[in-house]
């Protein structure tokens, strides 16, 4: 009852609430965790014993990659994900087909390689991320998809041209400039020529519902603005906060790295935009 209380106070305020108060807020965000968590594992063990042997991570390790989800709706989440990758992917001519070299950077604990098994995609995938937990999840539970621990900046534990299609799923929505930016040279890095990034990003529906008028106004006139939360301390990296973009700072800046073909507002489970770019052949 209090946990619900609290988010429905916070979603009536949070226009007011400067976000330099946000890492003030933290404690509280930390308290509601607990307590979603808490609530998150009695369920999985309902839903573990009514399905034994099902493949899923522990309800903190999908905390912190999806927030408080169930094991369906986990499932759930993966599934729309790939959906929309794939119709993405069709909208510049370059849908998925047998043997396509994927990386999932930032795979967490396996969400997006779980729905491509349930698909029976015959993928080359693998997969990258800073949490050194998720990894070690999809080593033991995923052990032949190569699965690598990346370091905060570059470079990636890949090889020069080693995929056709690199997704980012909610990366670039948690790093400044500076760490977007390296990134986004190391990506076209590892990318083959001609092949494809999908990236998301918090587009206007992330910070029009939520942000007060003047930060909006700074996210329009900037193109990017970076926030500290502290909301994960502890859980994610310091420098792993909140970024909102714009699409016409998404097509000046980043087109200095690859060729931005698409911008798709609400591309990613109708809520972040994507962004489809490709490297030169």
């Amino acid at each position: 009852m209090a946990t619900t209380y609290l988010t429905r106070l916070w979603r009536a305020t949070r226009t007011l609430v400067p976000t330099q108060v946000y890492p003030w807020l933290a404690p509280a965000y930390r308290w509601r965790r607990r307590r979603q968590l808490a609530q998150l594992e009695a369920d999985d063990r309902t839903y573990r014993a009514a399905h034994p042997g099902v493949l899923a991570p522990a309800a903190d390790l999908r905390f912190n990659v999806a927030g408080p989800c169930t094991i369906p709706q986990f499932f759930a989440m993966g599934d729309r994900m790939l959906d929309d990758i794939e119709a993405a992917l069709q909208s510049v001519g370059a849908p998925l087909s047998p043997g396509t070299r994927f990386l999932d950077f930032g795979c967490g604990v396996g969400r997006l390689v779980l729905a491509m098994r349930r698909r029976e995609l015959q993928l080359d995938i693998s997969g990258c991320d800073v949490d050194r937990r998720a990894v070690d999840w999809c080593h033991a539970q995923l052990p032949d998809v190569p699965v690598r621990l990346n370091a905060e900046l570059p470079p990636a534990p890949f090889p020069d041209a080693a995929f056709d299609v690199i997704w980012c799923g909610s990366v670039f929505t948690h790093l400044d400039e500076r760490h977007q930016d390296v990134w986004l040279a190391e990506l076209r890095r590892m990318l083959a020529p001609g092949g494809v990034l999908l990236a998301s990003v918090h587009g206007p529906k992330a910070w029009e519902p939520l942000l007060p008028s003047w930060a909006i106004r700074k996210v329009q006139r900037q193109g990017l603005v970076f926030t500290r939360t502290d909301a994960d301390a502890g859980v994610h990296p310091e420098w792993y906060q909140v970024a909102w973009h714009t699409e016409a700072y998404i097509r000046q800046h980043w087109q200095a790295y690859l060729d931005v073909r698409r911008y798709i507002p609400r591309g990613l489970n109708d809520h972040q935009d994507l962004v489809v770019a490709s490297k030169a052949r």
